[in-house]
């Protein structure tokens, strides 16, 4: 006769470990860990373990296993744009390997203003939460502060790149490299004359993009002169007013890399109404791969960002921080050159 397998008693209406220790052949310290996602269970009984649960209706108190491991499971992600398009595809991402680590979410819009940002920090300072995702260059004080004074805090930076803040882990691409890219794409296309739409001139990755355009520009012989560089910014305004400065100067570019494709946008739309055509009389290129560049006229060729292996990556090191089970060593994610028609020759 087969073995009956075991199911909750009538004395046991709410399951308990217990009781999912029995229906699964564990021990409970084994369904606690393995419903934790602790180690060293093997993958095989924590599925077991979890299916055992699903059978008999059990829901993790994870109020009370965060009171028991002094931990939050929340991480707090620090924007400081909430109207940057950049961010809604990197939170979602974000937010679903949170979940899938066992965390939640605290989105914490700074505007990079330091009363708003150190009053975030003081939830992590407290215990609040257990851990930061910086994603942008700009930095709270009091968290400056902290690392200044050799505090080890579970940190973690990704998307912009920022600076070397003693030793703490960055996810991040290859700025220089991928700005680099676009220009070699747009001098093996044969422009001679490529300017670059800078971004903010204090911003580390406007920094970055720009050391790209020059380095690229060196390598095919072609010059970076003054008279090339447009000190702009990053939004689709920017982009309008570089056109309307293009047209003042003498010798047009005969191709422009824009800083991001916000800026590209609006100078597309300015040299639209000027009278020019994209790409014919002059090309355009941008960086980031927002939903819009693909259906822009023309499509616009930029860098398409790993965001998913961002948010992935960044999320797993820090739960790994969290957890004092991880190294600070950065990771660098490959970029992608996404050739549209914007910078083709016909």
């Amino acid at each position: 006769m087969a073995k009956r397998k075991p199911t909750l008693t009538s004395k046991s209406p709410i399951p308990t470990m217990a009781d999912i220790a029995r229906i699964a052949g564990v021990s409970t310290s084994t369904v606690s860990r393995a419903l934790a996602g602790l180690p060293p269970i093997p993958e095989e009984t924590r599925q077991r373990v979890v299916q055992a649960a699903k059978e008999a209706g059990y829901a993790v108190n994870r109020h009370a296993r965060s009171l028991r491991l002094k931990r939050s499971k929340v991480i707090l992600v620090l924007i400081p744009n909430l109207a940057n398009p950049n961010f809604p595809d990197l939170l979602m991402h974000i937010d679903r390997a949170a979940h899938d680590c066992g965390y939640d979410i605290m989105i914490a819009h700074t505007a990079i203003d330091p009363r708003r940002s150190d009053r975030y920090v003081d939830e992590l300072l407290a215990g609040s939460i257990d851990g930061v995702l910086l994603t942008a260059s700009y930095c709270p004080p009091r968290l400056l502060e902290c690392i200044a004074a050799g505090r080890r805090l579970p940190i973690v930076r990704t998307l912009s790149p920022t600076p070397d803040l003693n030793g703490v882990t960055a996810v991040q691409i290859d700025e220089v490299q991928a700005a680099y890219d676009v220009v070699d794409h747009l001098a093996k296309q044969g422009y001679k004359r490529i300017a670059h739409l800078g971004g903010p001139p204090k911003e580390i990755v406007a920094i970055a993009r720009r050391r790209g355009w020059e380095k690229a520009l060196a390598a095919h012989g072609l010059p970076a002169t003054p008279d090339l560089h447009f000190q702009a910014g990053f939004t689709v305004n920017d982009g309008r007013r570089a056109a309307d400065e293009m047209k003042n100067r003498a010798g047009r570019p005969d191709a422009v890399f824009c800083s991001n494709d916000e800026s590209a946008y609006g100078l597309i739309a300015a040299l639209k109404e000027q009278g020019l055509r994209v790409p014919r009389d002059i090309a355009v290129a941008g960086f980031d791969d927002l939903s819009f560049s693909a259906v822009l006229d023309p499509p616009l060729t930029t860098v398409r960002l790993p965001r998913r292996d961002m948010a992935e990556q960044s999320v797993r090191k820090l739960k790994a921080l969290i957890e004092d089970d991880a190294d600070n060593d950065n990771t660098i994610l490959a970029h992608e050159l996404v050739i549209r028609a914007s910078s083709l020759r016909s």
